[in-house]
């Protein structure tokens, strides 16, 4: 019987280099922000009106994203002249106005919730706008508990990193073509 040899742990020598050399600034950004892996909360254990003030945006992908509309679809609202039922539909402009409406956030009320995830719906959606403002928000308010810096991070940082493939897929859908589309179309 063949026994199986186990290879030794491969180290990464970027990291022994970024070591060697210095790289005093990526050390420090690897030892503040915690990995997702480690974030104290996960999704199934909270209610997806709670998700915008709890989970990074790295914890949220297309199926919480999905929950959300599903939760969002369920709400009724009786204000029709109110930006709210908008915004719960998904109409992005209605959910940044009614989300900066709610400013300065004193507490975190039903209302709170429910307007915030009608903003992390647009911004799951690959809106740029609505990550902003939620991580602005999330900068803002103050949320009892110690992670609560590295959340409005987190969606900074999905901004930053350019979120590519929402962002292509939401600059389609406002009708944007490049060079590349148009000779796509001609043949």
């Amino acid at each position: 019987m063949l026994k199986k040899m186990e290879m030794p742990a491969h180290k990464c020598r970027q990291q022994d280099l970024a070591v060697l050399a210095g790289d005093a600034a990526d050390l420090a950004r690897k030892s503040i922000w915690p990995s997702t892996s480690e974030w104290p909360f996960e999704a199934r254990d909270i209610s997806p009106l709670a998700w915008w003030r709890t989970l990074p945006a790295d914890l949220l992908r297309d199926a919480e994203h999905l929950l959300v509309i599903d939760t969002l679809g369920r709400i009724s609202m009786f204000d029709r002249d109110d930006k709210l039922p908008a915004a719960v539909r998904g109409d992005t402009a209605a959910a940044i106005g009614a989300a900066l409406s709610l400013l300065p956030v004193d507490e975190v009320t039903l209302a709170v919730d429910i307007t915030m995830t009608a903003l992390l719906r647009c911004a799951l959606g690959g809106d740029a706008t609505s990550t902003v403002v939620l991580a602005n928000i999330l900068h803002r308010i103050e949320l009892n508990y110690p992670l609560a810096a590295e959340l409005s991070f987190s969606w900074y940082t999905r901004l930053a990193r350019g979120s590519s493939r929402c962002g292509f897929r939401a600059l389609r859908r406002s009708g944007f073509h490049d060079r590349n589309d148009h000779a796509e179309d001609k043949t």
